[in-house]
């Protein structure tokens, strides 16, 4: 029989497919793209073919008003040549639009999904 394995996020995941460019400032990595996998309130799970380490301070610029600076605190790796799975706890989440649109509001509308 399986026990249930306790969330250890303290926030709701929801899946979206969301790309983004992706700069690591002061590493090779340089930009690059990924595709968001799931997002919350305080994080993210994106994809990309980036080599990227654990605690790297990101940029992540969206196709939407939204402009987030985040760590990277894990990585699954791939098979070769594949995409790697990182997730990345946010720091600051900056928008350019009314408020209408801020971050908190394109977040809330996706858990209402």
């Amino acid at each position: 029989m399986k026990t249930a394995v306790k969330e250890k996020r303290r926030h709701e995941r929801v899946p979206v497919g969301i790309t983004m460019d992706i700069f690591a400032k002061g590493n090779t990595v340089g930009k690059c793209r990924g595709t968001i996998a799931d997002l919350s309130v305080g994080g993210m799970t994106f994809k990309t073919n980036a080599e990227l380490e654990q605690g790297m301070c990101l940029y992540l610029k969206l196709n939407i008003p939204l402009e987030i600076r985040g760590e990277v605190t894990s990585i699954k790796g791939s098979a070769a040549g594949g995409l790697h799975r990182y997730g990345v706890r946010f720091h600051k989440i900056g928008y350019t639009a009314p408020d209408s649109a801020r971050p908190e509001q394109f977040i809330a509308a996706k858990f209402q999904k």
